[in-house]
């Protein structure tokens, strides 16, 4: 759908007149500055009742019930928050002596491998066999030093040693 304005403009593009009106700011489109009042009007109004006595304690008692119950649940609130707190404190304690004892762990296994491959250089066979040459005076045995002893003989002499302590035995 076209308006005429439309129109006009399409047919008059090259006039100057009409691109000059064009900008006429007097026929801004819009919308017009809204204010909002910003005075507030109170509305003050009596109280026609009159309480009683009876009820105004009423009131007071439940009331202080209240002050009390929001003091119980603030203070409440209050000892959770620094328990939690506590315990964060005490989790950050433990958690740092855990990695200084960790860190001893590791130091001590350390000294333990030097240590160990300390003790295995000095008692390697090599190392003994020197040790006992050097300052015990001791030699390699030789072959004519070796002597071979049957045990058969031994064997047969222990059984039948077992066997006169067993008669013996029963014969009490």
């Amino acid at each position: 759908m076209t308006n005429t304005g439309d129109f006009r403009r399409y047919s008059y593009s090259g006039d100057t007149t009409y691109l000059i009106n064009s900008f006429d700011v007097s026929r801004s489109s819009a919308a017009p500055a809204y204010a909002p009042d910003t005075q507030r009007r109170l509305k003050v109004r009596e109280n026609e009742k009159r309480k009683s006595k009876k009820q105004l304690l009423k009131e007071q008692r439940v009331g202080f019930a209240n002050i009390v119950m929001i003091v119980t649940a603030s203070l409440l609130v209050l000892a959770m928050f620094f328990g939690v707190i506590k315990t964060f404190a005490t989790k950050n304690e433990l958690n740092h002596e855990i990695a200084d004892l960790e860190s001893q762990l590791s130091v001590s296994q350390s000294e333990n491998t030097r240590i160990n491959s300390e003790l295995n250089s000095l008692v390697s066979m090599s190392m003994i066999d020197q040790y006992a040459v050097e300052k015990l005076g001791m030699t390699k045995i030789q072959s004519h030093q070796i002597r071979y002893i049957d045990v058969t003989q031994f064997k047969e002499e222990y059984k039948t040693a077992v066997e006169y302590v067993a008669e013996k035995a029963a014969a009490k």
